[in-house]
């Protein structure tokens, strides 16, 4: 199994046509057709079924296309990385995070990166952390964030820091922002709340707490969107927990009133997968990611602390 016969296969299984990939990699259909079949001779398995209208990719053509993106991903990243070692950094990155991160971290992180890197091709995916997992597991990202640690031999894991719960509620009636400095989850149980579904890992971590105190949260409404659950709380539907980055900026403008929840916090890890070597860009964005949670840090009152801060041992025994 060489590259050529695996560019051929892949032409093929793309286009679902011998005559197609012939005329788009301008060679003659039987060079195409030869390559394939010899493919298919060394694996001993067929890979595309032919008929009147073209091709298809067998089962067996799935899992090989498959491996082969994954090779020629491989292949244009290492490739970019040693031309960029010389000089500038280029290639691609695709990164997954949650929506609760996006305000107070991703955005200055991206932003900075991109005025450093601009050969660099980023592709930014929001999705919860289940989803980050398995799009990472799928080789769809090269890095992630997620909240909580996830044991898997393919994800290497690295802690960021750990979060405050923070409770976000509807302005009272008279329309003055009032900040409360803490809730008790009791307090919390009392309310109408607003939450992702129980896919969430978030939501899990947040039942089983209330489970551990004898407690049941009054979820009156799922949704998955950030940015719906807040319409839905500034209308008045219900209150949402969340990580303090997805609330504290629409607190601090006065859209909403809340704090943070006593004994509450999750643990952010940036994940990666073990069996994919770390490039030039990737390295260059950890780097920037580091410098950027260290100004986090400082200017969160303690709502954010680090690996090794005073009071990381503290928030790591409350997590969830």
């Amino acid at each position: 199994m060489d590259l050529l016969q695996l560019r051929y296969f892949m032409q093929v299984a793309d286009l679902r046509s011998f005559t197609k990939a012939a005329a788009a990699l301008h060679i003659a259909q039987p060079a195409i057709t030869r390559h394939v079949r010899l493919l298919e001779d060394e694996l001993g398995v067929q890979l595309l079924y032919r008929h009147s209208r073209g091709a298809e990719p067998t089962e067996a053509g799935r899992q090989l296309r498959m491996g082969a993106q994954a090779i020629f991903r491989l292949l244009e990243q290492t490739r970019a990385d040693v031309i960029a070692s010389s000089a500038v950094v280029s290639g691609s990155l695709r990164i997954g995070f949650p929506p609760s991160m996006g305000d107070l971290l991703l955005g200055d992180v991206i932003g900075t990166f991109r005025s450093r890197h601009p050969n660099v091709e980023l592709s930014l995916q929001e999705g919860y952390s289940h989803a980050m997992r398995d799009a990472l597991l799928g080789d769809r990202l090269d890095l992630a964030f997620i909240t909580g640690q996830d044991v898997n031999p393919l994800l290497a894991t690295t802690h960021l820091y750990d979060e405050q719960i923070w409770l976000m509620e509807p302005l009272p009636a008279d329309g003055k922002p009032r900040r409360r400095k803490r809730y008790q989850l009791a307090d919390v149980a009392r309310r109408a709340l607003i939450q992702p579904s129980r896919a969430n890992t978030l939501r899990q971590m947040l039942d089983e707490q209330a489970a551990r105190r004898k407690l049941t949260l009054n979820v009156v409404v799922e949704a998955e969107a950030l940015h719906l659950i807040k319409d839905l709380v500034r209308r008045g539907v219900g209150s949402h927990l969340s990580p303090y980055s997805a609330v504290v900026r629409g607190i601090e403008r006065g859209a909403f009133i809340g704090g943070p929840v006593e004994g509450l916090s999750v643990s952010r890890f940036l994940v990666r997968r073990v069996d994919r070597p770390v490039s030039l860009a990737l390295t260059r964005f950890q780097e920037i990611l580091t410098a950027r949670l260290a100004v986090i840090r400082d200017t969160a009152k303690g709502a954010v602390v680090l690996p090794g801060a005073p009071d990381a041992a503290r928030l790591a025994r409350r997590t969830p």
